[in-house]
């Protein structure tokens, strides 16, 4: 009991001291899950993404000006084999023309020459007849001829004959000659011709070494871009994840904030109501739920602890309330702790009396945000802060614990409709 009323003591001293904190508008600042620390954190990180981004996208962007030229170049080098292919197909038609060219004439020239031997053949032997015969024509002619301007017509004659014959073969033998140098001319061209075939072939697989190199070099491109676009996407993606996340983070800070300032409202309401804002409350001993939660994931009792994995007495129950729910006082009472509280973290203990010859108190552990200070006068069902995961906890939960002047009390035979899940953790 002494020891009850230090304590009493200790909070009014306190309540004084926190009363001018109210007066100048100064609370003990929550702690919220969500801080603008973190919040920063995650804008850095999204900077840097954009970095990367746009160092990505500039990659990209060079690979695919490169991947155009090359396409142009390998382009240029197609038309290029387009046309020489062409030239070789030309030039291969130009050969055979010689060749079938070259055929006639050596053909033209054997024929040139036969004709060539028969008349010179001729041309020989009438003059072989003049040769042996010479005395004995001149004699007939002489003797068949009734004048000698008849004889000396008929010798002139016989010499046109022989001149005749003297010019046809050389005539004979120049056209030989003209076919001859003809053939020469077209055989010159042909060796011409397939000097230019080779160069032309030589090109040509130059050109299609040009072409296989060009292709090699646009496969290898395609890859990167593809690669680069890979990583593009998933930098894009992650860079939009962050920036749900930050979007996520702010709304939740906003809504802590949000309740924090319902809590100092309620809070400086509490202490403008005249209704006794400082000072000591006996409670009923009628103890409501503190919060709109009925799902228990831990009960009173023994329990592998969730962190530690030691099994120990565990002296409260956990609520699996989602982050920021509202706590309500169980009873009424005078609040004798608002703030942190070793591993409960953030922590609020309601001294409610005597109630039915036993002094009873209530503790509320783990909590975001405190919306009461310590000395003031609480009603039943009153706000008192917010549901968090601070101290020692594996996330948002609520810790409440029912206490009398022996310590915690197993309670759970006070509520009914509680649903319990023994395999969660608090």
């Amino acid at each position: 009991m002494r020891k009850i009323r230090k304590s009493r003591i200790l909070s009014a001293a306190l309540s004084a001291v926190l009363a001018l904190a109210l007066a100048f508008g100064v609370l003990p600042a929550p702690a919220f899950a969500v801080t603008q620390a973190e919040i920063d954190r995650l804008e850095r990180e999204k900077e840097a993404l954009q970095a990367k981004v746009e160092e990505k996208q500039a990659e990209l962007d060079e690979l695919e000006a490169r991947q155009a030229d090359a396409e142009e170049q390998k382009q240029a080098l197609e038309e290029r084999n387009v046309y020489l292919v062409r030239q070789i197909r030309l030039n291969d038609e130009q050969i055979a023309m010689y060749d079938e060219m070259i055929a006639r004439k050596a053909q033209e020239v054997v024929e040139a020459k036969a004709l060539e031997d028969e008349q010179l053949r001729r041309y020989r032997a009438r003059v072989r007849a003049m040769e042996e015969n010479g005395n004995e024509s001149m004699l007939t002619m002489l003797l068949q001829s009734n004048s000698l301007g008849e004889f000396l017509t008929a010798i002139e004659d016989i010499g046109e004959i022989m001149e005749s014959d003297k010019q046809l073969e050389d005539e004979y033998i120049a056209a030989r000659v003209n076919t001859e140098q003809v053939k020469a001319d077209y055989e010159a061209y042909k060796v011409e011709l397939e000097g230019k075939k080779e160069e032309l072939d030589a090109e040509r697989a130059e050109l299609e070494t040009s072409i296989n190199e060009a292709t090699a070099q646009l496969e290898e491109l395609n890859e990167e871009l593809e690669k680069s676009g890979d990583e593009l996407e998933k930098l894009k993606e992650k860079e939009s994840k962050t920036e749900e996340l930050i979007d996520q983070k702010v709304k939740q800070l906003e809504e802590q904030k949000r309740r924090e300032e319902e809590a100092r409202q309620a809070a400086a309401a509490a202490a403008s109501s005249g209704g006794g804002y400082y000072g000591t409350v006996s409670g009923s001993g009628n103890f409501a739920w503190p919060c709109a939660c009925t799902y228990i994931t831990s009960m009173v009792g023994n329990r592998l602890h969730p962190i530690s994995g030691v099994w120990k007495y565990h002296s409260g129950m956990d609520i699996g309330c989602q982050y920021g729910d509202a706590v309500w006082a169980s009873d009424a009472g005078t609040v004798t702790l608002a703030g942190v509280n070793g591993g409960y973290g953030n922590c609020i203990i309601i001294d409610h009396g005597n109630v039915n010859g036993d002094h009873y108190y209530t503790l509320y552990g783990h909590l975001s945000s405190i919306g009461v200070s310590v000395g003031q006068a609480v009603t039943q069902g009153q706000y008192i802060g917010a549901v968090g995961s601070t101290g020692v906890s594996t996330g948002p939960h609520l810790h409440f614990e029912i206490r009398n002047s022996s310590g915690p009390t197993d309670f759970s035979w006070r509520f009914s409709g509680l649903t319990y899940d023994p395999d969660s953790g608090g």
